[in-house]
């Protein structure tokens, strides 16, 4: 809308506002972008996490984690209250981590009870990271279920490293030796 189809008795606030609207034509990313989490501008990802109703929000995640999570969020809320959106919103954060219910475990536990079991590498897992995986389980199990226990268990990944070094050959101590230069001609001295 421009200046030039306002009357000429509008209102201050009518003209701010039309100047205001006028702009949104410059805004430089188009809307289908801003609703993708795959193209949104990453100042925009919270934005579009409020959107899409995502349960749990860090500021710290790496990109990648949010465009994860963002992109699950849909999904998890289909089946929330399952083990399959527990596992899927876990895994959206990168973290590896097994859900088992009580009637598989051996011996079997307390009904509607479950345990984590939680693969880490040997750098560990850093307590907020630990704290919003258990909130993340929180917020997507059924609410008549309940965690029992955490159990950690570190697995190292290295390949074998082998070298081999061979050394072959003769020494050979020379006692009291002379060098004697071979004269072939008068201006060239073979040694």
């Amino acid at each position: 809308m421009s200046d030039d189809l306002l009357p000429p008795n509008a209102t201050t606030l009518e003209r701010a506002l039309s100047g205001s609207t006028s702009r949104i034509s410059a805004v430089p990313i188009p809307v289908r972008d801003s609703w993708n989490p795959d193209t949104c501008p990453p100042n925009m990802l919270a934005w579009l996490a409020w959107a899409f109703s995502v349960d749990q929000w860090d500021s710290t995640w790496s990109n990648a984690q949010k465009r994860a999570y963002i992109k699950a969020s849909v999904d998890v809320h289909r089946r929330k209250g399952t083990i399959g959106a527990v596992t899927q919103a876990l895994a959206a954060l990168g973290v590896d981590i097994q859900v088992q219910e009580w009637f598989a475990q051996t011996p079997p536990g307390d009904p509607y009870t479950f345990a984590l079991e939680m693969t880490v590498d040997q750098v560990g897992i850093d307590q907020p990271t630990m704290q919003t995986a258990l909130a993340v389980v929180d917020r997507t199990k059924n609410l008549r279920s309940h965690m029992t226990e955490v159990a950690l268990s570190v697995q190292t990944v290295a390949s074998p490293s082998v070298a081999i070094a061979v050394g072959v050959g003769t020494e050979i101590c020379l006692t009291n030796y002379q060098f004697l230069p071979t004269i072939v001609q008068e201006n060239v001295i073979c040694i």
